[in-house]
């Protein structure tokens, strides 16, 4: 099975890279290895393997591994919510394979601790704990299967560590190979540690016959406790022996090299090589070996180049060759990675770039000329800071750094395209460049068809109608606003309403129009504001007519129930969340002050709209109840309000004015005990020829406090006027005997 397996990875080469190597112009003959782990390419027709100084055979990479175009590849999701609280907010790595061999997609994350003891000095991660190492409860890394629908399910049973100071402290690379050569995948995780730059024990785990993978640092590593700050790692088959080795960097030294015994078992040693933060394995010069690509601080003189292997898994810094620095503006390299990006059969290079402290983020790319040549194509800025910004800390809000570049065809044009993942940064995980040949790009923002929003488009697809009001009754944003981890966009909103609860605080109500699965819906929200803590907390409704119907949703909003983030128990949250909902949740609630803000701004247009459709509905329903002079003349009413709380309560009383079917309330003899007296100007009304009446007046009922709602009274010449303000007090008009 691991052949085959082997075989269907390396298959992805393309023959080019081998054609007119021959001394005779021909194209070499591909075979298979005797052990059946790689390819063969021969001259002459012979099918004898060549020394690896001299034949072209291809050493498996974990590059081939991770861009692996037979697995069905998709943005998962950048914190899976079952994880929260279990990880520091440095955030998630993530490898994407088929851990389990079923044929589906399977993702397994790793982070760092959630330290105890947080007391954040310096201006790096070096000083998160005080200049300590990082105490708490150390995670696992989490293993997640996945299915036919590309559902995720959390796996922890199958992830086993009896080390008594088990998990991570700070995973930063996941090395994902067949190390035991069982035909399943295991992965190696390098810990470089938290809170100091003295490293930490690394994590590797094997597959086992029942399923599982099993830490087995004891049992498998020659050094089972080695501790090393290896912020950059790597694996591949460096001496060409048909099995996966590993490479990782040392801060301050060269390479460490872990060399497999073919059955698993690592045994380390030096290897050449400098410290760097970013390392890569890959055959740079077409000899069928594996080289290392690396980089780093530039402004702490770290390599930025590669050192090319002997053969033999011998990095050595006299055989080495310099790749172009930028050293003014983007001298961090936090990773690099490299794919055939021009199709001509060789490797070209990505790099991964950031500032000083890791302000900005852009892309680095290197052609490879061929014969150890190489002509760079310059900076892809993605996020750019204003000129006149200066960091303090490493966790600046222009930290937006890629951590990992894979590689895909995905627009399905021939040629592969560059995929971006970023741990920390909503804004630049999951951009894309679009190839375009000739070593041109096209950058795409991350989608907004994430994994939450796939969940949730599969249920509107599940429904026989999508329940919607129409875009047409909404007032939009200036600009919608993004939602970054659920991929939904707010866009619009009506019915606004600037209210205070009970306690008295303020309140603010609406009814939001969202895109989220690629449909448009809608549902209700509420942004109240907590005193006590402060907390301005953003609510949802969940009724029949929200969220576009979807049945599965209305459990949560048992009667009339406004849920946001506060409120959510556990149980309520894994629900949420296999239905894609939770992401939108915790996203507004994110952005609830740019949405208030947003708000502030539309609600002069709104009320503006609001005045003209009013004006509008009073036209309409004048034409439709034509006014009628039968019931003209001056009537005498008293206007009181109820609650089931309290007794019925006067508010105050006049005279009512109706001409040619016209209502007003005279300004002679009118009495309001919940403010001034010009409020009964705002009242509008008219009577038809059977009597009904319709009216409405901007009044506010409360005593000692003012709000004005506009309030809808509608009754007979016969039966009281009635009507509800602000959805809680019964408001009655009584009309008295014509004078």
């Amino acid at each position: 099975m691991k052949n085959l397996l082997l075989i269907l990875v390396l298959s992805l080469f393309s023959i080019q890279s081998f054609a007119g190597s021959c001394p005779d112009g021909s194209e070499p003959v591909k075979s298979i290895s005797a052990d059946g782990t790689y390819f063969v390419f021969n001259c002459g027709g012979s099918n004898e393997q060549a020394s690896s100084s001299s034949s072209n055979t291809k050493a498996l990479a974990g590059i081939d591994i991770e861009n692996d175009s037979n697995i069905d590849f998709f943005t998962p999701p950048q914190m899976p919510t079952i994880l929260d609280n279990k990880f520091y907010a440095g955030g998630l790595s993530w490898q994407m394979a088929d851990f389990n061999n079923d044929g589906y997609s399977d993702v397994l994350y790793i982070g760092a601790v959630d330290p105890d003891n947080i007391n954040e000095i310096g201006e790096d991660s070096g000083g998160t704990c005080g200049g300590n190492t990082c105490k708490g409860d150390n995670p696992l890394p989490a293993l997640f299967l996945g299915g036919i629908d590309k559902r995720l399910k959390y796996s922890p049973e199958l992830i086993i560590d009896n080390r008594k100071d088990m998990g991570m402290s700070a995973g930063r690379q996941i090395l994902v190979a067949d190390y035991n050569d069982d035909s399943t995948l295991d992965f190696y995780v390098a810990d470089h540690g938290l809170g100091t730059y003295n490293g930490y024990r690394d994590s590797y785990f094997l597959s086992q016959p029942n399923g599982t993978w099993l830490e087995s640092s004891e049992t498998h590593l020659s050094h089972s406790n080695f501790v090393v700050f290896d912020h950059g790692g790597a694996t591949g088959d460096i001496d060409n022996d048909g099995d996966m080795d590993i490479v990782i960097t040392s801060l301050p030294t060269e390479f460490w090299c872990l060399m497999n015994d073919g059955a698993g078992f690592l045994t380390k040693r030096k290897c050449g090589g400098s410290f760097a933060f970013a390392l890569e394995l890959a055959d740079m010069d077409n000899d069928g070996d594996l080289d290392a690509i690396v980089g780093g601080h530039e402004s702490n003189a770290m390599v930025t180049g590669i050192f090319w292997n002997d053969g033999k898994g011998i990095f050595s810094e006299h055989n080495a060759t310099s790749l172009p620095q930028h050293k003014n503006k983007w001298s961090t390299i936090p990773e690099v990675s490299a794919s055939d990006l021009d199709n001509d059969g060789d490797l070209d290079i990505v790099y991964s770039r950031a500032g000083k402290l890791y302000v900005g983020t852009a892309i680095q790319i290197i052609e490879n000329l061929g014969n150890k040549k190489f002509k760079d194509h310059g900076i892809f800025p993605l996020v750019e800071a204003p000129d006149d910004y200066v960091p303090v800390h490493e966790g600046n809000e222009w930290n937006d750094f890629i951590n990992a570049i894979q590689f895909r065809d995905l627009d399905k044009d021939g040629d592969n395209d560059i995929y971006l993942m970023a741990s920390v940064s909503t804004k630049t995980n999951g951009m894309v460049l679009l190839n375009h040949s000739d070593f041109s790009f096209e950058l795409k923002q991350p989608s907004t068809n994430t994994y939450h929003s796939n969940l949730f488009r599969n249920l509107l697809l599940a429904q026989s109608e999508i329940r919607f009001e129409g875009k047409d009754l909404f007032t939009t944003f200036d600009s919608p606003i993004h939602l970054d981890t659920s991929g939904a966009q707010l866009l619009g909103f009506h019915d606004l309403e600037n209210t205070f609860t009970r306690n008295g605080n303020p309140i603010v109500k609406i009814r939001l129009h969202f895109k989220f699965g690629g449909q448009d819906v809608s549902t209700d929200m509420e942004i109240q504001w907590h005193p006590k803590p402060q907390y301005m907390a953003a609510r949802f409704s969940f009724g029949p007519d929200d969220w576009g119907g979807v049945k599965k949703i209305q459990k949560f909003g048992n009667n009339g129930k406004f849920i946001g983030i506060p409120e959510v128990k556990d149980d309520q949250k894994y629900a949420m969340d296999e239905l894609g909902i939770y992401a939108v949740l915790k996203d507004v609630q994110t952005k609830v002050m740019l949405i208030l803000e947003s708000l502030d701004k539309q609600k002069v247009t709104y009320f503006a709209q609001e005045k003209e459709s009013l004006a509008e509905e009073e036209t309409r329903i004048a034409e439709e109840n034509k006014s009628s002079p039968l019931f003209d003349g001056l009537y005498s009413f008293n206007l009181i309000r109820y609650h089931d709380d309290e007794d019925w309560q006067e508010l105050g009383g006049g005279y009512i004015e109706i001409n040619n079917g016209v209502m007003a309330v005279a300004k002679e003899g009118r009495t309001l005990n919940t403010g001034s007296t010009d409020l009964y100007d705002s009242f509008t009304g008219q009577i038809n020829k059977k009597g009904n009446i319709m009216s409405s007046v901007i009044i506010n009922v409360l005593f000692k406090k003012t709000r004005l709602f506009v309030l809808d009274l509608n009754g007979t010449i016969d039966s009281p006027l009635k009507g509800k303000w602000d959805n809680h007090y019964e408001v009655v008009l009584k009309l008295g005997k014509k004078e």
